[in-house]
C-alpha cells in the first residue's frame, strides 16, 4: 500500500513539474518577444482584431510609400521644369534684344546661334530621365518621348496613376504632351524665334514675345500643379502615419504582453517550480526501507 501510494505521488509530482516547466517556458517566451498572443489558441477572441490591425498596417505603410514615390518622381520633374522655365525666360530676353533695329546682321546671327543652343537644350530636358525611366513620356516611360526635326512627341497622353488611399489615385507624372506640345508647342516657338532672327525682321522678332511668354506660362502652370500635388502628398503622408500610430496602438493592446505582469508571473512560477522540484527529489529518494 505504501509503495503504491509512493508511486502515485511521484507520478503526480512529475506531471505537475512538467506542466509548471511548460508554463514557465511560455512565460519566458512572452517576456523575450513581448507578444501575448502569438497563435490563435492563445486568445481566439482577439484573433479577428489582430488580423484586421495587421492588414490595416500593411495597407497604410503601402500608401505612405506610394505618396513618397509620387513626391520623388515629381521632384525629379521639377528640376527639369525649372530649367525649362529659365530657358524660355532667356529666349524672351533674346527676342527683346533681337527686336532692336540697330543690331547688325552679325549680332542677330549670334543671337540666332544661341537660340539654336536653347533648342538643343530644350530637347535634352524634354528627354530627361530619372533612373531608367523618361520623366515626360506619359505612361510609356521606357520610350524616348521626343525626337526628329521638327520635333515630334512619341509618348502617350495618359498619366501613370498610383493609389494613395482606398479608392483614390493620383498622377505621379506630367506628360510631354501637356508640358511641351499643347496648347503651345515649345519647340515650334523657339524655331519660329530662330527663323525671325535669321531673317533680320525686327518686327517679326518682337512679335515672338507673346508666344514666348505663353510658353513660359504653360510651364509655370504645370509647375504650380506639381507643387499642389506634392503638398497634397505631404498631407496624405501625415494622415496615413497618424492612422498607423492608432492602428499599431490597437494592435499592441490586443497582442502585446504586459511585461510587468509577465515578470511577476515568472517569479511566482519559478518559486513554484523550485518547490515542486524539491518535493519530487525528496519523494524520489524514498525507498521501501523508509517504510519498514
Amino acid at each position: 500500500m505504501i509503495i503504491t501510494r509512493d508511486a502515485t505521488t511521484y507520478n503526480a509530482l512529475q506531471s505537475n513539474l512538467s506542466r509548471t516547466s511548460t508554463a514557465l517556458n511560455q512565460l519566458y517566451l512572452k517576456a523575450s518577444s513581448g507578444v501575448e498572443v502569438s497563435s490563435a489558441s492563445d486568445n481566439p477572441a482577439a484573433v479577428g482584431s489582430i488580423l484586421g490591425c495587421r492588414s490595416d498596417i500593411v495597407k497604410g505603410e503601402r500608401y505612405v510609400e506610394n505618396c513618397k514615390h509620387v513626391q520623388d518622381t515629381l521632384s525629379s520633374s521639377e528640376v527639369s521644369m525649372d530649367s525649362i522655365e529659365r530657358l524660355l525666360t532667356r529666349a524672351k530676353e533674346i527676342a527683346i534684344n533681337g527686336a532692336n533695329d540697330s543690331l547688325s546682321e552679325a549680332d542677330r546671327a549670334t543671337l540666332a546661334d544661341e537660340v539654336s543652343q536653347l533648342q538643343q537644350e530644350l530637347l535634352d530636358l524634354a528627354n530627361a530621365k530619372s533612373g531608367n525611366t523618361y520623366l515626360f513620356a506619359g505612361y510609356n516611360d521606357q520610350t524616348q518621348p521626343f525626337s526628329g526635326s521638327p520635333v515630334t512627341y512619341n509618348g502617350t497622353a495618359d498619366h501613370q496613376m498610383i493609389e494613395i488611399s482606398p479608392g483614390t489615385t493620383v498622377a505621379k507624372n506630367i506628360t510631354g504632351e501637356e508640358l511641351f506640345m499643347s496648347p503651345v508647342n515649345l519647340f515650334t516657338t523657339l524655331e519660329d524665334l530662330h527663323t525671325a532672327l535669321t531673317s533680320g525682321d525686327s518686327a517679326t522678332v518682337s512679335a515672338m514675345l507673346t508666344p514666348l511668354e505663353d510658353a513660359a506660362e504653360q510651364v509655370r502652370g504645370q509647375l504650380s500643379s506639381l507643387g499642389n500635388t506634392s503638398a497634397r502628398m505631404d498631407d496624405m503622408i501625415s494622415l496615413h502615419e497618424n492612422s498607423l500610430l492608432l492602428v499599431k496602438s490597437t494592435l499592441s493592446r490586443h497582442q502585446d504582453a504586459d511585461l510587468t505582469e509577465v515578470l511577476s508571473e515568472i517569479a511566482k512560477m519559478e518559486t513554484s517550480l523550485q518547490a515542486t522540484m524539491q518535493v519530487t527529489a525528496r519523494v524520489s529518494s524514498l525507498s521501501l526501507m523508509d517504510y519498514l
